[in-house]
């Protein structure tokens, strides 16, 4: 079973469709019923007043009559949590300061998780006199570790250092080069599984294409240096991506060659198929190894609007059926007879604390 024909086979997207449609069109503010573009840990800290790292104290509904009072003032009230700073990555808030963070609980878009006892990295700004989250759900994110909380801070003192940069450069009269600046920004944070999805978004964002679906924004394509491809890869080979990252770096990567990516991309699908309901990106992945195993494909066409919503949905809400992954296996069992691939499985990452925030905001 080729791509096109996996994709085809999606059963369930006319009904999907439906309620996609259906949601666009529920009365009210467009925003309450439509998936916000999103938003990359480069962009949340440019428009971030304050960036911080703190403890979820509380988290709770307004009463109804104050809700009712708050949403006459503006739509985004509803919830409040309870915030006391451990570290200030952006902005002037002091370490212990306890602040107030209100926002309203939608499916569409979906909101910002406060989680009572855990520690958060929220992009803060202050609108209508409230601290909001920045960008919903893209705006919040919960390290699984030491090592995530230490990528979120270098990604998050990195992308500040090079506005802050700009910034002066213009003040002065320089031109910096800001574009080079992000491009070297999102190579960096790419090596790191907690930040990956954050850097290849805005190399490669068709490679989302869940995501992608959303954003009307006009991107100029990026062209990496051999020395920036060579880091991309190194990162891959290290650390191998389990989710969608990975048809995403495959894609960044497409014409570099290397055996060691080419050897980690075929464990990395391996692994995946062992998945509780195997995720819609494993077509596209696999589409892109055999490339990289110099197997021809169809000759590709820019997808239709139907077909780029079909694919939406496939990778957001659905995955294949039970018919189409048994298909699609038999293929894969083929492709590694033809290259004599015995590809082991790699271990599971350990999934962050809260889903459903930045890359993995639900659509």
């Amino acid at each position: 079973m080729h791509e096109a024909d996996f994709e085809r086979g999606f059963r369930n997207a006319p009904r999907l469709m439906a309620l996609v449609l259906a949601a666009l069109f529920i009365p009210g503010p467009r925003a309450q019923a439509y998936p916000i573009p999103p938003e990359t840990l480069w962009g949340l800290t440019e428009e971030a007043e304050w960036v911080v790292w703190a403890d979820v104290e509380e988290a709770w509904p307004l009463p109804e009559d104050e809700r009712e009072r708050a949403q006459k003032e503006d739509w985004e009230s509803g919830h409040v949590a309870r915030l006391r700073v451990r570290e200030a990555w952006k902005g002037n808030a002091r370490q212990g300061e306890q602040l107030e963070v209100h926002w309203i609980e939608l499916a569409c878009p979906a909101p910002a998780r406060f989680e009572k006892g855990l520690a958060v990295v929220a992009f803060l700004t202050h609108r209508a006199g409230k601290w909001r989250a920045v960008a919903k759900s893209y705006g919040t994110r919960y390290p699984a570790s030491n090592d995530d909380l230490e990528a979120y801070r270098r990604a998050v003192t990195l992308a500040r250092n090079a506005h802050e940069k700009w910034t002066q450069e213009r003040i002065v009269g320089r031109g910096g080069n800001l574009e080079a600046a992000r491009v070297d920004w999102q190579v960096r944070v790419s090596a790191h599984p907690a930040t990956r999805w954050d850097g290849l978004y805005g190399l490669v964002p068709e490679g989302d294409s869940a995501r992608a679906f959303y954003d009307g924004r006009v991107r100029t394509p990026v062209v990496l240096t051999g020395a920036q491809r060579e880091q991309l890869a190194r990162g891959f080979v290290e650390r191998p991506p389990l989710d969608r990252a990975l048809p995403m770096m495959l894609k960044a990567l497409r014409g570099h060659s290397d055996k060691e990516v080419d050897l980690m991309a075929a464990r990395a699908l391996e692994t995946a198929l062992t998945l509780d309901g195997p995720p819609g990106w494993v077509p596209r992945a696999f589409s892109l190894l055999r490339e990289r195993f110099g197997e021809k494909l169809p000759p590709r066409r820019a997808p239709t609007q139907e077909e780029l919503m079909t694919r939406m949905l496939r990778d957001g809400l659905s995955g294949p059926s039970h018919e189409e992954l048994e298909g699609f296996i038999e293929e894969w069992t083929r492709f590694k007879q033809r290259h004599q691939l015995t590809p082991a499985l790699l271990p599971l990452p350990v999934e962050p604390p809260v889903p459903g925030t930045g890359g993995d905001s639900p659509l």
